[in-house]
């Protein structure tokens, strides 16, 4: 082989790598990966945030008992929930406008399957098993006692983001609220009758028993104890009124971009006082930049894979909304290997 092929090859094989390379100083001109920081400290929103996308709901039915409890024993910062309203005014955690997904509604409610949850009372939800569809999707992850699962009212949720050692925070999207008119100054009055929008006190910081060991999660007890999120701008719009002080992230879609451009949005977020949720698909620093820059923070949905958290933090993202809180947790040196079958055995469900 002569010298001029020699040098080809090198020049071919290097190319990739060159590429690369200038995509990442490209990148952190546009969003170093520490951008945010001063912004989450500012706000005492722990950075990445690793938010429990509807709980655990990997390894559990999402948005149940089990997924919420799972999710707060990790050690998840938030525990992110879809408000809706039911016939009689009770604020339940659903994530579609209808029940068929996730539910056994069609032989509960026979011809009621594609009815959305307001058209049900909160007595209807409670009579629908919220488990079973999970064990038939998923075989590797079934578990008997998810069978027969309840729907989780907000309430509810509260109560468990309160207990347990762990002292996460609350994360809350008025999920479809063009239907459920005044569900911000419900949901708003319910935290605050559960002491939520003001100042909360919370344990000690260390684990009872352990002079060492301190909590892995504890937003719960911070400024930004409570996160309101919503792809409505005037749901966002509202929540700031009545809650000025309460964090708001406005999320985004593919769609939203396209429609309005990104900084049409991060100039809208900046009206609002929001900060932005976008998906994945955004997630690239010449979106966070503009971001930042504005001062707001980006907490990304929804990141389930060790790859996207790792390239995601490199292009500035300030926290994720997951599926996955045992990978994402493990991955940022939160917490070691979870033991997901000794956790299960202590939840009561």
């Amino acid at each position: 082989m002569n010298l001029r092929k020699i040098r080809l090859i090198l020049i071919l094989t290097l190319i990739p790598e060159v590429l690369v390379l200038a995509f990442f100083v490209f990148s952190r001109t546009q969003s170093p990966p520490a951008a945010g920081r001063a912004l989450t400290e500012k706000l005492e929103i722990p950075r990445p945030a690793i938010v429990a996308h509807r709980g655990a709901s990997y390894l559990a039915p999402e948005e149940t008992r089990a997924a919420y409890l799972l999710a707060r024993d990790l050690g998840a910062d938030y525990l992110e929930g879809d408000v809706q309203r039911t016939r009689d005014g009770a604020l339940v955690l659903v994530h579609d406008d209808t029940l068929e997904r996730t539910s056994n509604v069609a032989q509960v409610f026979p011809g009621r399957e594609t009815h959305t949850v307001d058209t049900f009372t909160l007595a209807e939800l409670s009579r629908l098993d919220f488990g079973s569809w999970f064990n038939e999707k998923n075989k590797d992850r079934a578990r008997d006692r998810f069978k027969g699962l309840k729907i989780v009212t907000v309430e509810e949720l509260i109560e468990i983001a309160e207990s347990g050692n762990q002292s996460p925070g609350l994360y809350l999207e008025t999920k479809s609220p063009e239907r459920y008119p005044g569900i911000e100054t419900e949901l708003v009055n319910l935290l605050k009758r559960k002491g939520w929008l003001g100042e909360r006190k919370c344990g000690p910081d260390l684990l009872p028993g352990d002079s060492s060991a301190r909590k892995v999660a504890t937003a719960g007890c911070g400024k930004s104890k409570v996160i309101f999120q919503s792809f409505s701008a005037d749901s966002i719009k509202k929540l700031l009124e009545l809650a000025p002080n309460v964090a708001r992230v406005l999320l985004v879609d593919q769609e939203m971009e396209k429609k309005q451009g990104w900084n049409g949005i991060v100039a809208d977020a900046v009206r609002m006082d929001a900060h932005l949720g976008p998906v994945g698909y955004l997630g690239w620093s010449w979106y966070t930049g503009p971001a930042h820059r504005a001062g707001r923070i980006v907490h990304i949905y929804t990141i389930n894979s060790s790859w996207q958290l790792w390239l995601l933090s490199q292009l500035g993202a300030d926290g994720f909304f997951t599926d996955r809180s045992e990978l994402a947790l493990e991955f940022f040196g939160r917490i070691t290997k979870p033991d997901v079958e000794t956790l299960f055995s202590k939840l009561v469900f």
